[in-house]
């Protein structure tokens, strides 16, 4: 598969895409994955004015993405309680590592959602088990975000 990020009206999207030669494809979008149809479009005729004048070639560019580090991988024993994501939104810090020790009611992550700050309490005490997501991750209603046992 191929990985790509888009961004659309702002919005982060990794989008995984596997096999283009034919219709449907599979992708897999932040972490979810679809069947998606498609068909080639011829391209659109181009202006005779452009036509008349010879492109030049353009300098090569290097891109300019920077390198996003994938999400934590939990390892070992992760069950427990999880808390999850009360809507959808972008996680904007995270304030807990696994192994770190905490109480029902703590702050473990702040998600932006509707352009608002929401801290994430912890739902139980506990020892952080796996931290699901990363900063800057887009997430959807009710993933996990970390698991505390």
């Amino acid at each position: 598969m191929t990985t790509i990020e888009l961004v659309i009206d702002g919005e982060t999207f990794t989008v995984e895409v596997g096999d283009v030669s034919q219709s449907p494809v599979t992708v897999v979008v932040n972490g979810v994955e679809k069947a998606v149809s498609f068909q080639e479009v011829a391209p659109a005729a181009q202006a005779p004015a452009a036509q008349a004048a010879p492109a030049e070639p353009k300098a090569a560019e290097e891109p300019q993405q920077e390198e996003e580090a994938p999400a934590p991988v939990p390892v070992g024993d992760v069950s427990g309680e999880v808390i999850a994501a009360p809507m959808p939104g972008k996680i904007l810090s995270i304030t807990v590592d696994v192994g770190d020790a905490v109480s029902e009611g703590d702050a473990v992550c702040t998600l932006e959602a509707m352009k608002m700050e929401m801290p994430i309490s912890a739902t139980a005490a506990g020892t952080v088990k796996a931290v699901h997501v990363r900063v800057g991750q887009n997430v959807a209603n009710d993933d996990p975000l970390i698991t505390v046992g």
